[in-house]
């Protein structure tokens, strides 16, 4: 009798991810972009905090517009993504490095050019990365990290999740620190377990 609160317990942990050391990790947030010039999206990366209205410290904290379903991303001084050229927000795929190498917007920027059929750009209804530096300019160490996106061009899309490494000057891999959703698999082992248990003791 006493193995089966050992086996909810077992199966509870397999369905905890593992702890990834120094990289901080959002969860599964799956934010609504709406379809809107009017109405867009901000997130800080940092406090998680989320703004349908341009915040104050735009320029001076971590934060990453979104707008008509991402196809409109924007950033200020203290957040800047990694682009192709000076100024279309990049796609990158995950394994990718995101650290001092990276070509990263130069200062606040804007993009809408980052959807397309190009092996960099975005392809609309389907998962991306953006790959990120944050942290005072001037030559200071940088954290870095990345954020899984849907772009709709004509509907709502979503921002996923998000990571960033919490030492400064340290690389990030995109994909690194995602935390998965319990499968549901998982999930009905659990549930089978819990109602044995149940039952066992009645």
């Amino acid at each position: 009798m006493k193995r089966f609160p050992t086996l909810l317990s077992a199966l509870i942990l397999t369905c905890v991810p593992a702890s990834h050391g120094a990289i901080i990790s959002s969860g599964v947030q799956d934010i609504a972009l709406p379809q809107s010039f009017f109405v867009g999206i901000y997130v800080n990366v940092l406090t998680q905090v989320t703004s349908s209205v341009l915040p104050s410290d735009f320029d001076t904290a971590p934060w990453i517009g979104f707008d008509l379903g991402g196809v409109d991303i924007s950033n200020g001084d203290f957040l800047r993504p990694v682009v192709t050229g000076s100024a279309q927000v990049s796609n990158l795929t995950i394994g990718t490095s995101v650290g001092s190498p990276s070509n990263l917007m130069v200062g606040a920027g804007f993009s809408d050019n980052h959807t397309g059929p190009a092996a960099d750009q975005f392809q609309l209804l389907s998962v991306g990365y953006v790959g990120f530096a944050f942290g005072p300019g001037g030559g200071a160490p940088q954290q870095y990290g990345w954020a899984r996106i849907t772009i709709d061009n004509t509907g709502t899309g979503t921002l996923h999740e998000w990571a960033y490494e919490s030492e400064a000057g340290t690389a990030i891999t995109v994909g690194a620190g995602a935390v998965p959703e319990p499968s549901g698999a998982a999930l009905g082992l659990l549930a089978g377990a819990a109602l044995l248990a149940r039952r066992r003791r009645a």
